[in-house]
């Protein structure tokens, strides 16, 4: 269980999260949290490989499952891609609790590619 990330750098502002991994399960940090701050969550993009796999999209790690999902667990085929943006009306971003990280847990061994976008507020 491990997954790499990268962070590529927004024009703008705010926070942009490219992540892969070949096993998900047991809990993966997507983004850290930031001590006394929301990351708010404005675009996400699960990619699944060729495996089948139920994704859970979540706030923090707890004995290595999602502490609190926020998306999921939602069932994806294999080589499919779900997306959700939560820029607009009404949300304007999916807020996380102060102090909690961004992660995802899969339901077992499988590649996935995760992209985020987000902000800190």
């Amino acid at each position: 269980m491990a997954i790499s990330t990268t962070t590529p750098s927004p024009a703008g502002y705010g926070w942009l999260v490219n992540a892969t991994s070949v096993d998900a399960s047991g809990c993966e940090t997507l983004k850290a949290a930031v001590a006394g701050k929301s990351l708010v969550i404005d675009r996400l993009t699960v990619n699944t490989g060729a495996s089948a796999l139920t994704i859970t999209v979540g706030e923090d790690e707890s004995g290595g499952a999602v502490e609190a999902a926020l998306v999921g667990p939602i069932s994806m085929a294999a080589n499919s891609s779900l997306q959700w943006d939560f820029s607009g009306w009404p949300t304007f971003g999916l807020r996380l609790t102060a102090g909690k990280s961004l992660t995802i847990d899969t339901s077992g061994a499988g590649a996935i590619c995760v992209f985020a976008r987000g902000r800190v507020v």
